[in-house]
C-alpha cells in the first residue's frame, strides 16, 4: 500500500483525478490531489512546487509524487522540500538544469507536436477532444470536458530551472504512445538520455487517467 500524490497538468483541475483514484483505492492505496494555483501567473516554480510538498504533509508515509503534463517541471523541486519515495512523470514535461522550459523548447522545437504549439484546449471543445480526450468513449469524454482550467504558469516557463543537480530519487517516467500534445518519440529518448531510465509505455493519449484509468493503475501500483 503506497501514498499517491497526485498533481494535474496545465489544462485539468484536481476533478481530473476522479476515475483514477477508485482503481488505486481498490489496491487499498491512499491518494491526495494537489490543488495548484491558477491565479499566479508570474510564481516561480518553486512556488508550486512547495504547494505540491504541503499536500499530505501529515502523512508519515513519503508519498509518490505522480506529475502530468507540465506539472512534470515542479516534480524534481518537490523532492528537495519534503522526503518522497518515487517521482512519477506522467505524460509530462522533464526540465532541464540551466535552462528555462521555454529555452528548451526553442532548442527541440520537436519536443511537442507542431499543430498542438499555441492551442487552448480550455475554451475550445474540438481542440480539447482532438488532442485530449480523442482515446475516451463520448460519455467519458462529456465529463472529462467539465475537469478543464488553464494553469498558464508564465513565470514557471519563463525563469531557468532552478536547481543545479538532479535530486537523488527514483524517478518514472510513463509515455503514451498515441499522445497528441508531447512527442512520444521525442521523450522515449530523451528520459533515456537524460535521466538514464527506460520509460514505461501506455497504450492511447495525453490523458491516461481519464481514457484508461484501470491500465493506469496498473502500471503506478507495480511502480509502487
Amino acid at each position: 500500500m503506497a501514498l499517491f500524490c497526485l498533481v494535474h497538468g496545465s489544462t485539468q483541475d484536481a476533478s481530473g483525478w476522479a476515475l483514477l483514484i477508485p482503481e488505486l483505492h481498490q489496491r487499498r492505496h491512499q491518494t491526495v490531489c494537489v490543488n495548484l494555483p491558477a491565479d499566479e501567473p508570474d510564481a516561480p516554480a518553486n512556488r508550486y512546487a512547495e504547494v505540491i510538498a504541503e499536500t499530505g504533509r501529515d502523512s508519515a508515509e513519503p508519498p509518490i509524487i505522480v506529475a502530468h503534463s507540465a506539472s512534470g517541471l515542479y516534480l524534481p523541486i518537490v523532492a528537495t522540500l519534503r522526503p518522497v519515495s518515487l517521482l512519477v512523470f506522467l505524460a509530462a514535461f522533464v526540465p532541464e538544469i540551466g535552462k528555462s522550459p521555454i529555452e528548451q523548447f526553442q532548442a527541440t522545437p520537436g519536443m511537442v507536436w507542431s499543430d498542438w504549439v499555441g492551442k487552448d484546449p480550455t475554451k475550445d471543445d474540438t481542440v480539447t477532444m482532438q488532442f485530449l480526450f480523442h482515446d475516451c468513449s463520448p460519455e467519458i469524454a462529456t465529463w472529462a470536458l467539465t475537469t478543464r482550467k488553464l494553469l498558464f504558469a508564465r513565470g514557471a516557463l519563463t525563469h531557468t530551472f532552478p536547481l543545479e543537480r538532479w535530486p537523488d530519487v527514483p524517478t518514472s517516467y510513463i509515455l503514451c504512445r498515441e499522445d497528441r500534445t508531447l512527442r512520444p518519440d521525442f521523450w522515449r529518448g530523451y528520459v533515456r538520455e537524460k535521466l538514464g531510465i527506460i520509460p514505461v509505455e501506455l497504450a492511447g493519449g495525453h490523458c491516461p487517467h481519464v481514457s484508461r484509468p484501470g491500465e493506469l493503475e496498473d502500471i503506478l501500483s507495480g511502480l509502487s
